[in-house]
């Protein structure tokens, strides 16, 4: 059996390597399990287990960008895998449910009698949207500091994959505000006015629209994870 300090020999370990403290946990346990099974059944010690399994995982963390959420920030390939694997269910949802919110905007367009009647339909709804996020985070105070992109697990690594990605909640908080400061006129002129507008401005539009529904509502999701993970970190401890 690996004794206490032998397991915190194998969580430094892994926190040199950059790892969320929820990725590092699951890692741990596999090369705990790995080592232990290299201890019994090859007769060998801890250091020579180690140092075998180490090398099993060498390429896992050799290091690579994942540009997208980390700039051109180092971070360990199977951390990289396992967040793409996460994120891309996590955009998947958010941009089909942007595509709904986009869509029932369209469609309000035809059914509001006036600009005014779909001003009114367009910011209550988009105020909505921030409510939203502003209602997530109030109810989960008790959990702020966890919410800080600079707070750390011993001041060296993230509690959790989604920590990275919760400031995007606060830039389209500001583009949401943008858009609703706009009312949508453009958008309802461009079907209703009779005026020859342009379809160039309506979908460069639309797509500003769309990318802040989209990463609003992945930020939401996000945060929603976040904090089922550090929730189940608690109960780890």
């Amino acid at each position: 059996m690996i004794s206490s300090e032998q397991r915190v020999e194998i969580e430094k370990f892994l926190i040199s390597k950059k790892l969320p403290l929820d990725i590092l946990l699951e890692i741990k346990d596999h090369m705990i399990l790995q080592i232990e099974d290299c201890m019994d059944n090859q007769n060998r010690s801890f250091e020579e287990s180690f140092s075998k399994v180490e090398l099993m995982w060498r390429d896992n963390f050799s290091l690579t960008t994942y540009w997208m959420f980390y700039g051109r920030e180092k971070l360990p390939q199977i951390a990289k895998n396992m967040m793409k694997q996460r994120f891309n269910i996590l955009l998947y949802k958010s941009f089909l449910f942007g595509l709904l919110f986009l869509a029932l905007s369209f469609l309000m367009i035809f059914l509001s009698v006036s600009l005014e009647s779909f001003k009114i339909y367009f910011v209550i709804s988009h105020l909505m949207f921030l409510l939203a996020a502003v209602l997530l985070y109030f109810f989960n105070l008790k959990f702020k500091n966890y919410f800080r992109k600079d707070y750390k697990y011993k001041g060296q690594v993230n509690y959790t994959l989604y920590q990275q990605n919760l400031t995007l909640l606060m830039i389209c908080f500001f583009g949401m505000s943008q858009l609703i400061m706009n009312g949508g006129e453009y958008l309802y002129n461009f079907f209703k006015s009779g005026k020859n507008l342009s379809v160039i401005t309506l979908i460069l539009l639309s797509s500003y629209r769309l990318f802040l529904y989209l990463f609003g509502i992945f930020g939401i999701l996000n945060f929603i994870e976040h904090k089922k993970a550090i929730k189940k970190l608690q109960l780890q401890n």
